[in-house]
């Protein structure tokens, strides 16, 4: 799926603010829903590094069982590719290939007795996705 930019760089969405917004081949805006959970905890890490730039970089890679995996990691870096989203103070960045993947996704933060992780949910372009929600096959 090819993206285009917009003219726009920056876009508010509700309470959600998108640095360098992109769109599909249709002209729909490629977003994500970041939980109040996720929210909270990346505000949390920001404060505990003294931080407050960091966040949380995603992208999908070929691996995992069902063909591609989701890699999550904490930076503080912005690419000139990269499409940051930002609610209530912090920040989850995309990059411009993984973001069509993705997009329309909810990232959530999780706690479960076995571990606590941030989570890429719901994603609807995928067909399948093992339950720890790390891999999952794209709709073709």
């Amino acid at each position: 799926m090819n993206t285009t930019r917009p003219s726009q760089q920056l876009r508010y969405s509700s309470s959600l603010k998108i640095h360098n917004p992109q769109v599909d081949e249709a002209g729909k805006e490629l977003t994500v829903e970041i939980t109040d959970n996720a929210v909270k905890q990346l505000n949390h890490i920001a404060v505990r590094d003294k931080n407050p730039l960091q966040a949380l970089r995603i992208t999908v890679d070929s691996g995992g069982c069902h063909g591609y995996q989701y890699l999550m990691d904490l930076t503080d870096e912005v690419n000139v590719d990269d499409v940051v989203f930002e609610k209530g103070g912090a920040r989850v960045i995309i990059d411009t290939i993984t973001l069509p993947m993705i997009s329309g996704s909810r990232i959530d933060f999780i706690e479960e007795l076995i571990g606590s992780a941030f989570k890429v949910l719901a994603n609807p372009h995928a067909a399948h996705s093992c339950g720890c929600d790390t891999s999952f096959e794209i709709k073709i």
